[in-house]
């Protein structure tokens, strides 16, 4: 599938379609995703909509969006986030009458990352836009967007995709069963995780130290097994952050919420070395290790700490 069609068949998606067909459309919307490539494809192809009364119409207007050359869809902003005077530009255009449909669409993205004073400055067009224009709004994070403009849009939480949808859209991938676990339902983070050539790589080390680490002695090896992903750490403990949440499922007798059906007989040798206390104290320790890197800490003296610790629990809630 491609990601158009994704987003195409999606529930949220045909739901807008009858709203805007409707004529209950909203003038401005906010679009909810931590999926921002996701989210923006989604605003690209609601602005088709907006352009056709929700119509799903595969005319100029619809060329013209894909080709990224519509007149009157303006997309910001122009540079890493929306600027003073990118919100001026918005004002101004909103007030200009449409050059090739009869309606403007707005689009601005990760509306979040804005300046305070660059929201500000759309509050009374987003309050009262003019009647040829539209605006959608994305953003990865609702809570740090200012109430202001919270309080003027129709806001929309985009649903994450099911597993089966993620697996088809990088079903040419090598990993696509890791894929399409580690991301979560945001066929963005699968785009890219697909793209990582040591994927299965960093994978094996992490379920190995999962498996197999049962004394100190065998910290280093592990350590320097994992060295080469040190640009890798977040990765790294959301691999493992995920191995302990399917042993969980398997402890609690619910492998059918296991992300890595696959994976299910390995898995099995391993549940008997994690009781659910030590599952929960590793995924703190997990946490901690997290906040260590973030302190700029050595990756290798972080691994190994944090393998040394796990060994611990393992000892101690058995």
């Amino acid at each position: 599938m491609t990601l158009q069609e994704i987003v195409q068949s999606s529930s949220d998606f045909k739901s807008l379609q009858k709203e805007i067909a409707e004529g209950r459309g909203a003038r401005t919307t906010l679009l909810i995703s931590k999926d921002e490539d996701y989210s923006f494809e989604f605003a690209r192809l609601l602005s088709c909509l907006v352009f056709n009364n929700g119509e799903w119409l595969e005319n100029e207007n619809y060329q013209k969006v894909v080709a990224n050359s519509h007149p009157d869809l303006k997309i910001y902003p122009t540079k890493n986030q929306l600027l003073v005077a990118d919100s001026e530009e918005i004002v101004f255009e909103s007030s200009i009458r449409p050059i090739f449909a009869d309606k403007k669409v707005f689009i601005i993205r990760n509306i979040e990352k804005s300046m305070e004073a660059s929201q500000n400055k759309l509050l009374k067009t987003l309050e009262e836009p003019s009647k040829d224009a539209y605006f959608i709004l994305t953003t990865t994070n609702a809570n740090l967007v200012l109430p202001t403009i919270k309080s003027r849009c129709s806001k929309r939480e985009l649903s994450k995709l099911d597993n089966k949808i993620i697996s088809s859209y990088v079903a040419s991938c090598e990993n696509v069963e890791i894929v399409t676990a580690l991301s979560d339902g945001l066929v963005g983070k699968a785009q890219k995780l697909s793209k990582i050539k040591n994927l299965k790589t960093l994978f094996e080390g992490v379920f190995d130290c999962v498996a197999r680490l049962s004394s100190s002695k065998e910290v280093l090896s592990f350590s320097k097994k994992l060295a080469p992903f040190k640009d890798d750490f977040n990765l790294f403990v959301e691999i493992l952050s995920m191995l302990m949440e399917e042993l969980i499922f398997l402890r609690a007798g619910t492998s059918d919420l296991l992300r890595l059906p696959h994976y299910k007989d390995r898995l099995e040798l391993v549940k008997k070395d994690y009781s659910f206390e030590a599952i929960a104290e590793i995924q703190k320790l997990i946490s901690q290790a997290v906040k260590e890197m973030s302190f700029n800490c050595n990756f290798t003296l972080v691994v190994e700490n944090l393998l040394l610790n796990i060994l611990e629990v393992k000892y101690l809630c058995k």
